[in-house]
């Protein structure tokens, strides 16, 4: 079932109100970024040489997503890059890939069942609402907004509980993000793909609205940051295998229900670093 909803989001600091069963399968702590202010506005073309990326805080490796399907599956080099400023939220993804595998062609399309990075985004951190923008190395689109209306309530591996998901997850697909600005490229030597690059900017008006401000400041959201491919399979009849990949651990393919798996992004003023 889907539900039509407004964009209301926000960035606060806050904590996650959520219910954990003791010796959690996904214990791992949470990773903590901090992303600091952009000093020169990157140019959102996904060019090689844009400096702007220079300054930016650094996720230099995302792992494989736990469960069964990507045991013993290797991560594939991608990076992940962030500023910010007060209109804007920046993020590049550079992927290292030998093919491009992503069939679709239009905005909302299921990019998920392709080649895509994907931002999870919870500004208020409260895990009732959060953002999904997904961009395929086409340069299409798909975001996703999911409402919760009762308590998020969380199982061992950090998935939302069957009965809240049953009753009170809303999952609007067919959103649109206002102002969301995006760019791919693809890396080639000679005819052989190398990689792809995705810029994406998130405007921080969108971002704050449920807090009724128009503009990001220094402030701490939960995030995730993901990257599904989709490798050529051994045989030329034989079903493709995602290898699905994360920044902050998350469960195989649960993403979209895993709000209080998500790590933690701090926006710091300028002059306080990075780590």
């Amino acid at each position: 079932m889907q539900l039509r909803l407004i964009s209301c989001l926000s960035v606060i600091p806050v904590v996650l109100a959520v219910v954990h069963t003791a010796g959690a399968d996904n214990a791992e702590p949470r990773p903590h970024l901090q992303v600091p202010p952009a000093s020169t506005t990157p140019k959102m073309d996904a060019s090689e040489t844009d400096p702007a990326w220079a300054s930016a805080a650094l996720i230099p490796t995302l792992g494989v997503s736990l469960g069964k399907p990507g045991e013993g599956l290797a991560p594939i080099p991608t990076q992940v890059r962030l500023l910010w400023d007060e209109k804007w939220l920046y993020i590049r993804f550079t992927c290292a890939a030998g093919e491009i595998y992503s069939p679709f062609t239009h905005h909302g399309d299921k990019l998920y069942q392709g080649d895509v990075v994907e931002v999870f985004l919870d500004p208020k951190g409260d895990a009732k609402q959060w953002l999904e923008v997904e961009v395929s190395p086409n340069n299409v689109t798909m975001e996703v907004q999911t409402v919760l209306t009762a308590e998020p309530k969380s199982d061992a591996n950090l998935l939302l509980d069957r009965e809240i998901i049953t009753r009170d997850w809303w999952n609007n697909v067919d959103y649109t993000l206002p102002g969301l600005r995006t760019a791919a490229s693809v890396k080639k030597v000679g005819e052989k793909v190398t990689g792809w690059t995705v810029d994406i900017a998130l405007p921080g008006k969108e971002l704050m609205r449920r807090m009724g401000s128009a503009k990001l400041s220094p402030m701490t959201m939960r995030a995730n940051f993901m990257r599904y491919e989709y490798p050529a399979p051994p045989k030329p009849d034989a079903k493709r295998s995602l290898i699905a990949m994360n920044w902050a651990p998350v469960m195989w393919g649960s993403p979209h229900v895993s709000p209080s798996a998500m790590g933690y992004i701090t926006l710091v003023a300028a002059g306080n670093g990075k780590q």
